[in-house]
């Protein structure tokens, strides 16, 4: 059995690690409401996680106050309008100068950028001063090919999509602030109807290696085909390759191939606070478990599949209930993934705990078997 720590000396490992103590020691695996010497705040760490040699999740820059993310914005000149959620998550807020309406990031007003486009491109004279090689490398990386000179930032620009082969008219300052601006791709993100002409989606599928076995009806429907490389009939709907998805999920190169042995797993990793569901192939010489071992993640269990379709309706099944139903946002970014990716699977340590996410995949898994 393993002898419970005296209270004094659990206190003094938070005091020498810069943490005063608010209520009785708990034990060393339950959070302990301490606080911080250093920057007056009051995180609830366990005795383990400091031992191991974590500090305060406020000065360590793995936690952000809501209070002092809403004070950023307020010097910004911008006043949010909802409770503060992650760094990386749009942020409804009023441009106090101007009144309007606008969704920035707070990782973005942090690092000095404006909330604001609208004021943003007038204050900087956006419109006289962008040059137009600049300009134009913008819309080419929102894959829209211009097609006349660039006369300013707040007027109609003719472009081409290089996504969907439409002529459209996008303004470079609505680009600059949200990305792509195409009627007929954005409507397919959004789900709302509106129909390709046959000609021009067959030219896109064959484009992706996809030659079309059925008539075309429309961007969201599965739409039956055979993938050119591997002779494998799929049926992935024209919305999933004009977002740049592959058809062909044997065929993709960096994805797991469908009908190998595969396994699902849950990780988690201390330092970044975070956990991660995946899955992977096995036999593959880029093990997709093995890369974020190496780089500190700790696996904490491995599900064994047949197929990797099947390791990717269950993993899909869990995403559905962390995003929809519980709205847990992605909580890593690229930036503190560089070397595995896989940011856009993890959750934060402190929203759910890896029992809690045990419970959800042995749920869907359950599910399935039905």
């Amino acid at each position: 059995m393993v002898k419970k720590l005296d209270p004094k000396e659990a206190a003094k490992v938070m005091l020498k690690a810069g943490l005063k103590p608010l209520e009785p020691y708990p034990g060393s695996s339950k959070p302990w409401k301490c606080k911080c010497f250093e920057c007056g705040k009051c995180p609830s760490p366990t005795l383990d996680t400091i031992k191991k040699g974590l500090k305060c999740k406020y000065c360590a820059k793995r936690r952000i106050d809501p209070k002092d993310a809403e004070a950023v914005m307020l010097k910004a000149g911008l006043k949010p309008l909802e409770p503060f959620k992650t760094g990386l998550t749009k942020w409804k807020c009023i441009h106090i100068e101007c009144g309007e309406i606008v969704y920035p990031r707070y990782k973005d007003i942090k690092a000095g950028h404006y909330g604001c486009a609208t004021c943003g491109m007038n204050s900087a004279g956006l419109r006289r001063r962008v040059p137009e090689k600049e300009a134009i490398s913008v819309m080419l990386k929102a894959k829209l090919k211009p097609l006349e000179p660039y006369s300013g930032a707040l007027t109609k620009w003719k472009c081409m999509c290089l996504g969907c082969g439409d002529i459209v008219y996008p303004k470079y300052g609505t680009v600059l602030q949200r990305g792509s601006s195409c009627n007929t791709c954005g409507t397919i993100r959004r789900g709302i109807k509106r129909r390709t002409p046959e000609e021009k989606a067959i030219e896109i599928m064959l484009k992706a290696k996809l030659k079309p076995l059925e008539p075309y009806t429309n961007t969201k429907s599965r739409w039956k085909c055979k993938c050119l490389k591997c002779g494998t009939v799929v049926y992935p709907s024209l919305g999933v390759i004009v977002s740049g998805t592959g058809g062909c999920s044997i065929c993709a190169p960096f994805g797991i191939n469908m009908l190998n042995p595969s396994y699902l797993y849950l990780i988690t990793h201390i330092n970044l606070n975070a956990h991660k569901v995946g899955i992977g192939n096995h036999k593959n010489k880029k093990d997709r478990l093995g890369r974020f071992i190496k780089e500190g993640w700790e696996a904490h269990k491995v599900w064994e599949m047949k197929t990797g379709r099947e390791a990717l309706k269950i993993e899909s099944g869990v995403f559905k209930i962390l995003r929809k139903d519980l709205k847990l946002p992605i909580y890593l970014s690229k930036e503190d993934m560089p070397k595995t990716d896989g940011h856009s699977e993890t959750v934060g340590a402190d929203s759910i705990t890896l029992l809690e996410l045990e419970k959800i995949i042995k749920k869907v898994m359950k599910g399935l078997k039905k």
